[in-house]
């Protein structure tokens, strides 16, 4: 946990300073134009991957990269 809590305390140190115009733009809104479904698989991150900044990217994760077909289904929506 100390090394999240440094990470932490490291990007507001750092990082948000040299980004904080795009950090404040994007508490106000965000409008990514991809979705990117990825496995929940802690390896693959992937706005680093695809060399995204951040709010480019609309990730959703989940076990097994899975994508269930449309269709009727008991209990859907």
């Amino acid at each position: 946990m100390k090394e999240i809590i440094d990470g932490f305390l490291k990007f507001q140190r750092e990082a948000f300073p040299k980004r904080e115009a795009l950090f404040k733009q994007l508490a106000t809104q965000q409008s990514p134009r991809t979705l990117f479904i990825s496995c929940s698989d802690s390896r693959l991150v992937p706005e680093l991957v695809t060399q995204r900044e951040p709010g480019d990217l609309f990730v959703i994760r989940n076990a097994g990269n899975i994508v269930p077909s449309y269709g009727p289904e008991p209990g859907g929506v």
